[in-house]
């Protein structure tokens, strides 16, 4: 009996056969893991009733049966076992792309779940996917750089089966609970509006990188990024991850003795790139490295003037300082006179909470806010909206109940006439109002992102204000 109502099943599991062969009688990686998964989130759900289909009697690539389609069909999630088998595998994409075509947006809402069994970094992964993080269950021998599956006996094996369970069982416990397609996709979250950055670790800070997560979300911290940066160039994966550090408190990196891969042909070094984007957000700073690191060893000087100013102590001690920094009150400015200047770039339908905004901002730090004016003739509105955007200090660009073609164009048009500025914008941001759900916008801007589609919220303005502030 399925967990979820209106199901017959609550888990698909897609995969390549090649990848279940164990050699002998003992059962293949893939049945083992499937059963590790289950025994798991049944005893989170506390029930017994939890449906996994799994097809065991097909051998090699066969096509699709009517059973199987009919399975993906009746489906509320999918799990993905990825490998370079299942890349390669016409009938695995047919699957995937069955429930896809009967689940709208399930890779937005959490509904598919990627587990990498082996590496597959020379593969690109299914453009359906999207940016997916998943679930990484195989390593790499550090003498040989060799890569194999986690297995059993591994304690990472273990801890990610784990930590697999726990997302799946958050994401069935909400789809059982009404949430459908319009809930927010679980992950390895905290609960609470305080976020932080999280830089991606070298491969041998795996581990912890993966213990830090779960220790933030115990504490009502969410962690970001949640997918990968596209990384064909510096500036894409620069434009993305500026957008993240927009809305975080503070700025978490995990340093080894490697200096890590370097980001596109001849770039930066992850490490480097991921500090240097994070120095030009102001956001504090706290950096980790293991007090037995020597750093005489260390032969690049760049690598090790960030080593040496990084923290050097316990790592529980580390991951209280990044709570307590995550937790600590921004400073509250002080009343000043109303001599900054914002404008609130905002379409009709959107104005009263671009009001609302404006209150705040003006009595509770002083600044004086603008928004369009809706009579007049075009000419003038025109004239009056360059006006605006070449005399504030500070924008917010406002996307709620209007639609992204709008937003979209006022994008451009911004762009445009603020190129003319004689100084730069003091602060500019993306401002995402109620409702919670809205079409996407369709593109990636380097800009601060402040999310209140679920309402005003005081705290996640702080940052725009005291950037504002301080360059204005």
């Amino acid at each position: 009996m399925a967990y979820i109502r209106d199901y017959e099943h609550d888990v698909f599991v897609s995969y390549a056969h090649l990848d279940n062969e164990s050699g002998g009688e003992q059962p293949g990686w893939v049945t083992n893991f499937v059963q590790d998964l289950g025994k798991e989130v049944r005893q989170r759900l506390g029930t017994k009733d939890l449906t996994i289909w799994i097809d065991k009697k097909l051998s090699g690539n066969l096509p699709l049966t009517p059973e199987i389609m009919e399975a993906v069909r009746r489906s509320a999630t999918l799990l993905v076992v990825m490998s370079p088998a299942y890349l390669n595998s016409q009938w695995c994409a047919r699957e995937r792309n069955s429930f896809l075509s009967f689940a709208a947006d399930c890779v937005k809402y959490g509904r598919i779940f990627v587990v990498t069994q082996r590496d597959t970094e020379k593969t690109p992964a299914p453009e359906e996917f999207g940016d997916l993080l998943g679930f990484r269950f195989w390593t790499k021998d550090e003498e040989t750089d060799v890569s194999r599956p986690l297995v059993r006996p591994d304690k990472e094996y273990a801890q990610r089966v784990v930590q697999l369970s726990d997302d799946l069982g958050k994401t069935l416990r909400r789809l059982n609970n009404g949430g459908g397609d319009g809930s927010k996709a679980a992950s390895v979250q905290g609960s609470g509006d305080v976020s932080v950055f999280l830089a991606r670790s070298t491969d041998d800070l795996e581990e912890r990188e993966e213990n830090l997560k779960r220790y933030l979300a115990q504490a009502g911290i969410n962690v970001l990024p949640r997918t990968w940066y596209p990384d064909h160039t510096v500036a894409a994966f620069t434009a993305a991850m500026a957008a993240d550090l927009g809305g975080c408190k503070a700025f978490v990196q995990l340093l080894s003795a490697s200096r890590g891969r370097k980001i596109g042909p001849g770039g930066k070094r992850y490490a480097a790139l991921q500090q240097e984007i994070a120095k030009t957000s102001r956001r504090p700073l706290l950096v980790w490295r293991s007090p037995d690191i020597d750093l005489k060893s260390i032969d690049d000087d760049d690598h090790r003037d960030r080593l040496d100013s990084a923290r050097a102590c316990n790592f529980e001690e580390f991951k209280r300082a990044v709570v307590e920094e995550a937790r600590r009150e921004p400073p509250r400015p002080k009343q000043k006179s109303a001599n900054v200047v914002a404008f609130l770039d905002v379409d009709l339908p959107d104005m009263r909470i671009a009001k609302e905004v404006a209150d705040y901002l003006l009595l509770e730090h002083g600044i004086e806010c603008f928004w369009p004016v809706r009579s007049g003739k075009p000419e003038e509105l025109r004239k009056d909206l360059e006006r605006q955007l070449l005399e504030c200090d500070g924008l917010l660009l406002v996307y709620g109940s209007t639609e992204p073609l709008w937003v979209r164009d006022q994008w451009h048009q911004i762009r445009k006439v603020t190129s003319g500025r004689e100084r730069p914008l003091a602060a500019r941001a993306l401002f995402l109002a109620p409702p919670a759900e809205k079409e996407e916008l369709g593109f990636k801007v380097p800009v601060m992102t402040i999310d209140c589609r679920e309402g005003i919220k005081p705290e996640r303005l702080l940052a725009f204000v005291n950037e504002l502030r301080a360059q204005a």
